[in-house]
């Protein structure tokens, strides 16, 4: 894929969206928490308690999802083109904090010591660190030994560690992580439940088996597609076959989109709604259709559900100032779709696409750096976030993506490089 964009158009106007990224990470920096040698971010969160609705300000974990590795990422890749020396300084303090710190007790990629392990290796490649890089996979190896994901799905269980692990395996000479990947592999294909329209993972609640990318059947096409490629094994290939077919079914033509049967609040619902969210939307099960392209897949169908995921997220991302997404985040807000719009005009050579990804940035500009208005995030009611996938840290590195795609890798994707791959000369190939 990396071969075909390198000839891809860039996107116009790139020194506004590093302004903007810059912009976003000196407030992170600024705002961090320091005592001694430690540092760490605030988050609110809104908890119920006596039955009565309460705002809790808490630090932030560990993690990528929303954690410090996450907003270290940021700071990392921003470090790399502006050399802002509060930056630096930030990153290395908790650089230097999370190396010292135990594990999360959780070993899924997103939410996980095996996030953590994949931005050490980042960093240390990044920075030419090979101890970093060394302590990153044992990080890593260890995650995946001793937690044992309980979760299936992308965001916290086997489904996004096995894409990880098979890269890893590869490129560091690691033949036990694709031992482990395979072993992930067969525990979800034996958590999978074949029915008449194919093969799906259900969620536990009343309703069909959830199709988005986060947590539903579009984020083990990666890990399946993955497995095969790694091993050759048909069944790894046929188990794909049927996921797309349950996922066919599901698909509702008249909206030109796929169900999630949640309401707002995430609750199942008997009354599907159609987003265009990565988490559980358009903009994931699209995402998920263009890495199967990408790697060669010839299924012609995959273009035709590429292009309604492109269009149910061009639409979302174009409607005018009042009924606008409700957050900018990754996980469920408008640079999350924005994102998908970016790597497929780039791919598929179509600079329409890049345009109304940057269109999306300007606007967020226009709205919320020059007039200096708080950028909404992915919890509603609370203001401002640091983390990657609903906070800050996201926001501007969608905005590093926007100042240079090619450079800069999407996160919306298990990848032990962490959207550092194009800028990593000490990775095998």
């Amino acid at each position: 894929m990396n071969q075909m964009l390198a000839a891809a158009p860039l996107v116009e106007g790139r020194d506004h969206f590093l302004r903007c990224a810059d912009e976003i990470g000196r407030r992170l920096c600024r705002d961090a928490l320091r005592h001694g040698d430690n540092i760490n971010w605030l988050r609110t969160e809104p908890e119920q308690r006596e039955n009565l609705p309460q705002l809790l300000v808490r630090p932030v974990g560990a993690d990528l999802y929303q954690g410090t590795a996450g907003i270290m990422l940021f700071l990392a890749l921003l470090h790399q083109r502006t050399g802002d020396r509060l930056v630096a300084r930030t990153l290395d303090q908790a650089l230097a904090a999370a190396t010292k710190s135990a594990g999360t007790g959780a070993g899924g990629f997103y939410t996980g010591d095996a996030g953590i392990g994949a931005l050490f290796i980042s960093l240390g490649l990044l920075q030419g660190r090979e101890g970093l890089v060394e302590m990153g996979l044992a990080r890593l190896g260890q995650a995946v030994r001793l937690h044992k994901p309980a979760a299936l799905d992308l965001l916290g269980g086997a489904a996004g560690l096995i894409p990880l692990l098979l890269t890893l395996a590869r490129h560091h000479d690691r033949p036990d992580f694709q031992d482990h990947a395979l072993t992930l592999g067969a525990t979800l294909l034996a958590a999978g439940q074949s029915g008449p329209d194919g093969l799906c993972w259900p969620s536990g609640t009343e309703g069909p088996a959830p199709s988005g990318f986060a947590h539903g059947g579009a984020g083990m096409v990666p890990a399946l597609a993955s497995l095969h490629l790694a091993s050759g094994e048909t069944h790894w290939a046929e188990a794909l076959t049927e996921v797309l077919r349950y996922q066919r079914a599901q698909f509702n033509g008249p909206m030109g989109n796929w169900p999630d049967y949640r309401d707002a609040a995430g609750t199942p619902s008997p009354q599907p709604s159609f987003g265009a969210s990565w988490c559980h939307g358009a903009a994931g099960i699209g995402r998920s259709r263009l890495w199967l392209l990408a790697a060669g897949a010839q299924d012609p169908v995959l273009g035709e559900e590429l292009e309604a995921a492109l269009r149910v997220v061009a639409m979302a991302i174009s409607q005018p100032a009042a009924s606008a997404p409700a957050d900018f985040s990754y996980c469920h807000g408008l640079a999350g779709m924005a994102d998908l719009l970016l790597d497929a005009g780039l791919w598929l050579g179509r600079p329409e696409l890049t345009a109304l990804a940057a269109a999306a940035g300007y606007r967020g500009i226009e709205r919320h750096a020059v007039p200096r208005i708080p950028w909404p995030c992915g919890l509603h009611g609370v203001g401002e976030l640091p983390g990657l996938m609903t906070g800050l840290a996201g926001i501007g590195h969608f905005y590093l993506r926007l100042h240079d795609p090619l450079t800069t890798g999407s996160l919306l994707l298990p990848d032990p490089y962490l959207g550092t791959r194009n800028n990593t000369s000490g990775m095998k190939s």
